[in-house]
């Protein structure tokens, strides 16, 4: 490489990271940084603390279902062949 082409890459290079350092500042830099961080905003918090409330809420909701589904197989399995009630097509 040419000594005169390095000697031109230097001040590009420096204004790289000062724009780099500057942008870190700003409200999107410090929003990419607590993404890498892996830290959540206070809204982003409270949003996942309710989806997580409502998955539970659906969670138990379907085990209440699921229960009930069994409970009402085991009635219909023990029903006598006599006692079954025929629908008609």
């Amino acid at each position: 490489m040419d000594r005169y082409a390095l000697n031109a890459l230097i001040p590009i290079i420096g204004m790289f990271f000062v724009g780099l350092i500057g942008f870190s500042f700003t409200r999107m830099g410090r929003a990419i940084a607590n993404r890498i961080e892996g830290r959540l905003d206070v809204a982003t918090e409270a949003r996942l603390a309710a989806l997580e409330a409502a998955n539970e809420e659906l969670h138990r909701a379907l085990l209440e279902a699921h229960e009930r589904l069994d409970f009402a197989e085991r009635t219909l399995s023990r029903q006598l062949p006599s006692e079954r009630v025929i629908t008609p097509l």
